[in-house]
């Protein structure tokens, strides 16, 4: 099973935005790339984007599609060498800092990102940037798993 992160950022940016996303996406140690909107799989179609709007996925590497270890919220020997904290809270930590960073770079007014295993969305959260970081920890701490999620992050 793949683990998946993907979603959009609201609204159309900028040349200069896109620029600054482009050298954010450049130097993170997660794999950050453009999408189409045709690879937002499963989202209803009321939350999917224009075509103008960037799409983005998260890996947990370059060139590697899945967040595999990023989300899986297992606790890992302390020694295992995954690339990341052996602790799931810890991991989770960083994919949502990315996620904040990536919205403070774009000045973004809304930004979609669903959080699944295999893509599977169960649920649509409408949730305020403020409490994003509480309200995803918890449900992660919930299913101990991908919460198979769209968090619809109001900015």
């Amino acid at each position: 099973m793949s683990n998946d992160v993907c979603g959009y950022i609201e609204p159309i940016l900028s040349q200069n935005k896109i620029d600054k996303l482009t050298k954010f996406m450049k130097h993170s140690k997660l794999g950050i790339q453009k999408i189409s909107k045709n690879e937002l799989y499963n989202y209803p179609v009321s939350l999917i984007p224009n075509d103008n709007i960037f799409s983005f996925l998260i890996g947990d590497v370059h060139g590697y599609p899945n967040a595999t270890y990023l989300i899986d919220y297992e606790q890992y020997a302390p020694n295992t060498d995954i690339g990341f904290p052996a602790d799931p809270k810890e991991r989770l930590d960083i994919l949502i800092n990315t996620l904040i960073d990536l919205i403070k770079i774009t000045d973004a007014s809304r930004m979609v990102v669903s959080m699944t295993e295999s893509n599977q969305i169960e649920t649509i959260k409408k949730i305020k940037f403020s409490e994003m970081r509480d309200i995803i920890h918890a449900d992660f701490e919930l299913y101990q798993a991908p919460p198979d999620t769209i968090y619809e992050i109001i900015c």
